[in-house]
């Protein structure tokens, strides 16, 4: 019994000090690199930069949407405007008034520059506005050229054409949702 008792403390004591053994040797482990980022991560900033973008060309009146050579906005340009001041006190947007083309220019007398032409028309978005409510609209609206160009109608033309031709109606251009992704138009400006 007792050689048994003796075997059951040298294995006890046997175990208790190899793992301290084992546990002296170990070295302790480098700190693990730093996790991968998300997928997406690295262009999700350049994409939010574009939706922006996109966003604030939400709020340009584009010149199309004005009776040719005048201050008065058209139907399109009147729902536009109504669109504006709804979503105006949810974005910072300045509202931009497209500055007078030289086809404009070439109707009126005195013109270029159109400088009262563009400021009749700043002042009317500043009435309309004001009157939907939209406050410190006199501060919001500018006169400047549009965010983005716009195409010539000879352009507009060649790029419908060609998306007929290319994808029955849709891609570039076109309207119907577009293949490989492509679809729905070319944003605003088209009335240059």
């Amino acid at each position: 019994m007792k050689t048994r008792t003796s075997q059951k403390l040298l294995l006890t004591g046997l175990l208790l000090t190899v793992p301290g053994c084992i546990r002296d040797k170990l070295s302790i482990p480098a700190p693990l690199p730093e996790p991968p980022l998300p997928v997406g991560s690295s262009v999700r900033p350049m994409m939010d930069l574009q939706e922006m973008h996109g966003e604030a060309n939400d709020f340009v009146l584009y010149e199309h949407e004005w009776v040719a050579g005048t201050s008065r906005l058209n139907p399109a340009g009147e729902a536009h405007l109504r669109q504006i001041a709804a979503r105006s006190g949810q974005v910072p947007f300045p509202v931009l008034v497209e500055n007078s083309s030289e086809e404009t220019a070439a109707m009126i007398e005195g013109c270029p520059p159109c400088e009262k032409l563009d400021e009749d028309r700043r002042n009317v978005v500043i009435a309309a506005l004001t009157l939907m409510g939209v406050p410190g609209a006199s501060q919001r609206v500018v006169v400047a050229p549009a965010l983005a160009a716009g195409l010539t109608s000879t352009e507009g033309e060649q790029a419908y054409g060609g998306s007929i031709r290319n994808n029955g109606g849709g891609g570039f251009g076109g309207g119907m949702g577009g293949g490989m992704g492509m679809g729905g138009g070319m944003g605003g400006g088209m009335g240059r």
